[in-house]
């Protein structure tokens, strides 16, 4: 298993609901330190906007979707999620001061970006502003300037273009980690929106489509007038063959 396929699965896993022993974290740390900079190669004609610790397989030139699926149309968005959420799952399973290192690291270089400290929003800018606001949450909770930045740019540039549809589903998706006291007004921004999507149905593609549903759950499980849905699980309906959502 690709460390790729390592940090897809265990973040699935998580969204689901899941847990993992100490054992298992442990094994997990280890096999993600282990792809440091082994899996990919490092593109140095940027040295700031690109990761330098964890670079993604090269996928025969195709970009690497994220966690929550966006199809990059651009390197900078898939090698930086890549390197984000590798570093976040480290920070939750086995914190030292290797991983304290690569977050000052990674923070300092994403000052020197448009993407992640300018508030750019042009062009995939936007897509990877949002993977920065991701890192932010876990990484830099002693800026909140930064992060209100990195959220206002969501807010209010999302509907200048027409976007992938993960790339709303994404920002839920943060907003399902984050601290409470800054995800509880977006979400309550959101809500209406995230009701209509969560009771729809989903084509079965590739059997991981109920993550959406499940991003949906946890973020609105958030909010104490849907604590009630925090367990519910989604469902294959039987007339249609469809993933749904029960929120009644």
């Amino acid at each position: 298993m690709t460390a790729y396929e390592l940090m897809i699965k265990t973040n699935h896993h998580l969204i689901r609901g899941g847990e993992y022993n100490e054992a298992e974290k442990a094994d997990i740390a280890h096999q993600l330190r282990a792809n440091r900079v082994t899996d990919g190669r490092m593109r140095t004609f940027n040295p700031y906007a690109y990761p330098k610790f964890y670079f993604p397989p090269h996928n025969n030139g195709k970009k690497l979707q994220t966690v929550v699926p966006i199809s990059p149309k651009t390197n900078i968005v898939a090698d930086n999620a890549y390197e984000y959420e590798i570093i976040r799952l480290l920070h939750l399973f086995q914190p030292d001061d290797d991983v304290s290192h690569m977050i000052d690291v990674t923070l300092n270089r994403l000052k020197k970006t448009c993407f992640g400290y300018e508030s750019c929003h042009y062009a995939e800018c936007f897509e990877a502003g949002l993977a920065v606001l991701r890192f932010l949450s876990f990484a830099a909770l002693h800026d909140m300037d930064w992060i209100g930045k990195q959220i206002s740019v969501y807010n209010n540039h999302f509907a200048d273009n027409k976007r992938h549809s993960g790339v709303q589903r994404y920002f839920w998706y943060i907003l399902s980690d984050m601290p409470i006291e800054i995800a509880e007004p977006e979400i309550l921004r959101q809500k209406e929106i995230i009701i209509d999507h969560i009771n729809h149905s989903y084509t079965i593609k590739n059997g991981n489509e109920d993550i959406l549903l499940y991003v949906m759950r946890n973020t609105l499980a958030r909010l104490p007038e849907f604590s009630y849905i925090k367990n519910r699980k989604p469902y294959v309906d039987e007339k249609n063959g469809r993933w749904k959502f029960d929120i009644k």
